[in-house]
């Protein structure tokens, strides 16, 4: 991971050239080692959709946040486009795979090893908070982070198909009221939540 970064006179250019440089590096990645344990939960979302969607936000949030941030590349994309960027990941090799990939294509972005989950969040199994794949054997993150769910303006996350109604709950309960949450899921595309709702 020791590519050379495109130049370009169209800065929007460079940067698109640079982003299909690292997302063609993180699919060859994938494909060399999607069978090996740390990439048995892994699934990478559209990062053409997920440019557009980030595109469309500039100005509308300052601070980035993404949930389970695998091989960080939606971070990565949101420091190169403005953001105040960071990611939580628990899977440890996951974790080392984005910050190398950081060195080469975002080195404001920063990540953090650890659960997206805050400790403080009141769990009600009665309101849908099930987890199915979610790693919830590691310790909260923010600490490390030095922030809290509420400092940030916008989460980004790929939640597990059973565990889109936990996502919402935990940014109903502990985001900032006005805080957006961008979902992906592979069948529906993006959805753009305010506070935890529709």
């Amino acid at each position: 991971m020791n590519t050379k970064l495109h130049s370009s006179s169209d800065p929007r250019e460079a940067l698109l050239a640079d982003f299909h440089r690292l997302w063609a590096e993180a699919d060859d990645l994938w494909e060399r080692l999607r069978d090996t344990a740390p990439f048995h939960s892994y699934v990478s979302a559209d990062y053409a959709a997920l440019y557009d969607s980030l595109r469309s936000l500039q100005g509308q949030a300052m601070t980035f946040l993404e949930w389970g941030s695998g091989l960080g590349i939606a971070t990565i994309m949101a420091s190169r486009m403005g953001f105040e960027a960071y990611g939580i990941e628990a899977e440890a090799q996951l974790h080392e795979y984005s910050e190398e990939f950081a060195r080469t294509y975002g080195p404001k972005a920063r990540f953090v090893q650890g659960s997206f989950i805050p400790d403080d969040f009141e769990w009600n199994p009665a309101d849908g908070d099930d987890v199915y794949r979610t790693i919830l054997d590691t310790p909260a993150a923010y600490d490390e982070l030095d922030m809290e769910l509420r400092d940030f303006d916008l989460v980004f996350a790929f939640p597990w198909p059973d565990e889109h109604t936990l996502y919402r709950n935990i940014m109903r309960q502990l985001g900032a009221p006005d805080a957006l949450l961008l979902t992906y899921d592979s069948r529906d595309g993006f959805k753009l939540l305010r506070g935890g709702e529709e």
